[in-house]
């Protein structure tokens, strides 16, 4: 499969626009293909491969029609009398012929592409100035918002959310897994960030509030734990098998350091 093929996958995995099987099997390759992996992420951030398309319309307008037709016009007015072709009227006329051949050539483009590349246009911008602050900036951000009262699940639907949030991640999540020393389980959230699942696991440590421990399925290259303070939290994170993993929260950074690493083994 050439480059031109595999951004055009690509795309349509990004857009959601493949079925089951087509997914999994760009999954497989994801996980096993690191230049595979850096396309997605070049066109998740805006890369996307709009040029070609462009050009491929570009030929196909009559511009040589067009630009012939201006040129025997102004060749025609440069005979009229010095006195009309000084007028600002003519002058006007001339460039209304000339932005018509670029119009007719942007509204192609337009009329092709329609609101979809519009609204494409500002997620590309949007997903730029995102990439300086990564996911974990992003959780670390608006974590300062959560309370004790956050995350409220009944122990009953505990089993369902957690079966559900599996598949969007396409890992096992279960209340024995998930387990942490001293912290109470309260609940579970997905979310999306450019493009990849999210998804969010509430606990609560009696002294210091809220703690989460996040998964998203990012594709993003193993990497080893690493721990480091964001925005007043102690935070440890690490990736494996195509997924992010991160565990924040105001506990020491000792403690933290020793959660993740439980949830490591595990993950």
């Amino acid at each position: 499969m050439n480059r031109d093929d595999d951004d055009a996958l690509l795309v349509a995995f990004i857009d959601k626009e493949l079925d089951e099987s087509a997914r999994r099997a760009v999954d497989a390759r994801l996980a096993a293909d690191a230049d595979f992996r850096a396309r997605l992420t070049l066109l998740q951030e805006g890369g996307r491969p709009f040029a070609p398309a462009f050009q491929a319309l570009l030929d196909e307008a009559p511009v040589d029609r067009l630009q012939a037709s201006f040129a025997e016009r102004i060749d025609r007015e440069e005979r009229l009398p010095t006195p009309i072709r000084g007028s600002l009227a003519w002058r006007m006329g001339r460039l209304g012929v000339a932005a018509s051949v670029i119009l007719f050539c942007a509204g192609i483009l337009i009329g092709h592409y329609g609101p979809s590349w519009l609204a494409r246009s500002g997620e590309m911008v949007t997903r730029a100035a995102d990439h300086d602050d990564d996911w974990r900036q992003a959780v670390a951000e608006y974590m300062s918002l959560y309370t004790r009262d956050t995350f409220v699940m009944e122990p009953a639907s505990q089993d369902i959310e957690l079966t559900t949030l599996s598949a969007k991640i396409d890992v096992a999540l279960t209340p024995e897994r998930l387990a942490l020393a001293n912290l109470q389980f309260r609940g579970a959230q997905i979310f999306g960030f450019q493009g990849a699942p999210l998804v969010q696991l509430g606990y609560v440590d009696p002294t210091t509030g809220p703690v989460l421990f996040c998964i998203i399925h990012n594709f993003e290259a193993d990497a080893a734990m690493k721990a480091e303070r964001r925005g007043g939290f102690a935070v440890a994170s690490w990736a494996r098998a195509g997924r992010g993993y991160m565990l924040i929260g105001r506990l020491s950074p000792d403690q933290t350091a020793d959660l993740a690493h439980s949830l490591e083994t595990r993950f």
